[in-house]
């Protein structure tokens, strides 16, 4: 046997190995799954269960005689208004399967090509698709949004966006098994997984405050209104008197804050929002989730009530807050008023007051309560060993978290077995009475989020893994800006071992002319404006080729090795830089 064959036999013993442990490890994924509906009590007697009646069909929901709605497909609703000679597009839901399916079924309505789309926040289930939309016609569609939606879509992309990926799985129920999953509060579930196609396309047009859009006879209003997000637009049909107010409302009390994280929402700018609206007096109101409201005096009724509800949230914690009560202790204290808190638009499913007060308070005062224990408080393992000890051991405190469940104190057992946990005491017996409470908790929760939370926590601790696949991870790195690329760099740097290194990498990409320097300066690392005037490694490839290499698509020694990427101090040395970062996120 040659050298040759004895390194090829090699290699194809490694990839075989590598494929079978993936393998198995999938496998196992799918059998946690498959198993788990067993252990959730139905409850089809719930609201929750009454909400998915909103969007648990696909339909094509026709407004006046040219607006369609394509409610149920996805998480959120794409609208299509049709003009003399075109149509436009209002959103573009999570992923390419989903806009395909929503475009074909626009296309047995009319055959009038897609003249432009709007977008009317950076959020996933609403531009996600945008590819598939205007696939074959890239340059004739015109892409309508604010002018900050591109800084928005490009941070979630980049520096948190694996932060992002897994509380969002959470919030979701990304990860539930079908027959352990309700509805995801505003639509019934966020159609992507780790095969779907997502595209990160932005505006071809922007705006700041107003911008008067006229395509195919329509001549449409879009206005910017900060409220669920900083970038929100609503459009304004004045012809029609049809208003668009995309996720500013909808049949759910607001998420004024999203357990899955998310940046400070400005609750008076949210009421500032709605007041654009109310003085727009519509007859019609078209959200981008939930259906679609007609009559002027019942929009203006629903408008009214949400906003209202809003201030009420708002107002209160401030009044609370400047009498010296934590964001803990108003939220247990502040209940929408007696009119509201019934309203079918205020129900819970997916944001709570209680969640928002916590919010509210910590946009004004930050994370600290004002209680001294907090200013440097215990590690959670330190705190836990401690509660442990003043239980009288392991024993004793599982009894009591056994008693709390019980007595059904879910929340109680709950934090007893999470003590357990922390102090490095866990069991299957505690995973298993942990798993009790996670699952009793859900059944209670008519916010949706809450729901999915508590299940997917459960699935968690049975073994399921949260990670974004390999093509999710490869599309997000091939679509980004190239100096986003580097930007997630600066996160991702292991401070700890870098504290005496002094280093500069300049990468050049022939084909896009681009240059981007990379500085790690003890326990630092950034991106400067221009190239530094000494350099350590110079790095000369394509920007196709480093994207493959960062989504692992193939290697940088591989690369080398064809001369596609070449290194001035040797390829080793570039492995030995990408060393100091935490890329396996």
């Amino acid at each position: 046997m040659d050298i040759f064959a004895g390194i090829f036999i090699a290699v194809i013993s490694v990839l075989v190995t590598i494929y079978l442990q993936r393998l198995k490890k999938e496998q196992k994924q799918k059998k946690i799954k498959s198993s788990y509906g067993k252990k959730v009590e139905q409850d089809s007697s719930s609201i929750l269960d009454d909400h998915s009646k909103e969007f648990n069909k696909k339909e094509i929901l026709k407004v006046g005689d040219n607006i369609f709605v394509a409610i149920g497909y996805g998480l959120a609703n794409s609208i299509m208004i049709e003009g003399d000679d075109g149509v436009v597009i209002i959103d573009t839901l999570e992923s390419c399967e989903v806009a395909k399916e929503v475009k074909e079924e626009f296309a047995k309505i009319t055959s009038k090509p897609i003249v432009g789309i709007i977008l009317t926040h950076f959020h996933a289930d609403h531009t996600n698709g945008t590819s598939e939309f205007i696939a074959g016609r890239e340059d004739e569609i015109e892409i309508f949004g604010h002018e900050t939606l591109p800084h928005y879509l490009s941070q979630v992309m980049d520096v948190r966006s694996p932060i992002t990926y897994k509380r969002a799985v959470r919030q979701f129920g990304m990860e539930i098994p079908k027959d352990a999953l309700k509805n995801a509060g505003i639509g019934l579930n966020l159609k992507i997984d780790g095969m779907s196609t997502v595209s990160y396309v932005y505006p071809t047009k922007t705006f700041s405050d107003k911008m008067t859009v006229n395509l195919a006879g329509l001549e449409l209003e879009l206005i910017h209104a900060p409220g669920e997000t900083n970038d929100q637009i609503i459009i304004w049909y004045k012809e029609k008197k049809t208003l668009f107010p995309a996720d500013n409302i909808y049949q759910a009390f607001p998420n004024l804050y999203a357990i899955r994280g998310c940046m400070h929402r400005d609750t008076l700018l949210w009421v500032g929002a709605l007041d654009k609206m109310l003085a727009l007096s519509p007859d019609i109101l078209v959200p981008q989730h939930t259906r679609p409201v007609e009559g002027r005096e019942t929009v203006k009724e629903i408008v009214t009530a949400y906003r209202d509800a809003i201030q009420y949230v708002h107002d209160q914690t401030v009044r609370y807050m400047n009498k010296g009560l934590s964001g803990l202790e108003i939220a247990k204290i502040v209940k929408l008023p007696p009119h509201l808190i019934n309203h079918p638009y205020l129900i819970e499913f997916y944001g709570t007051v209680e969640w928002s007060v916590r919010a509210v308070y910590h946009g004004y005062i930050g994370w600290f309560s004002g209680r001294p224990q907090d200013l440097h408080p215990l590690a959670i393992s330190e705190e836990a060993e401690l509660m442990v000890e003043l239980a009288g051991g392991i024993e004793e405190l599982m009894q009591k978290a056994k008693n709390a469940v019980e007595a059904e104190n879910y929340q109680w057992g709950l934090k007893l077995t999470d003590v357990l946990v922390d102090s490095g005491k866990s069991s299957d017996q505690v995973r298993e009475l942990r798993g009790t409470c996670l699952r009793k908790l859900a059944l209670r929760e008519v916010s949706a989020p809450g729901m999915n939370w508590y299940i997917t926590e459960d699935l968690v601790q049975e073994g399921l893994e949260i990670k974004p696949s390999a093509k999710a991870r490869a599309q997000r790195i091939k679509a980004g800006e190239t100096r986003s690329l580097f930007n997630m760099l600066t996160c991702m740097l292991d401070a700890e071992a870098t504290l005496d290194v002094n280093t500069t990498a300049c990468f050049k990409f022939t084909d896009t002319k681009e240059e981007v320097s990379v500085v790690i300066r003890r326990g630092i690392c950034f991106l400067p404006l221009c190239t530094p005037d000494q350099v350590d490694m110079v790095v000369v490839t394509t920007s196709k080729v480093w994207r493959e290499v960062m989504a692992k698509e193939r290697t940088a020694v591989a690369a080398g090795i064809t001369g596609e990427i070449s290194v001035n101090t040797g390829i080793k040395q570039l492995g030995k830089f990408f060393d100091y970062f935490d890329t396996d996120v």
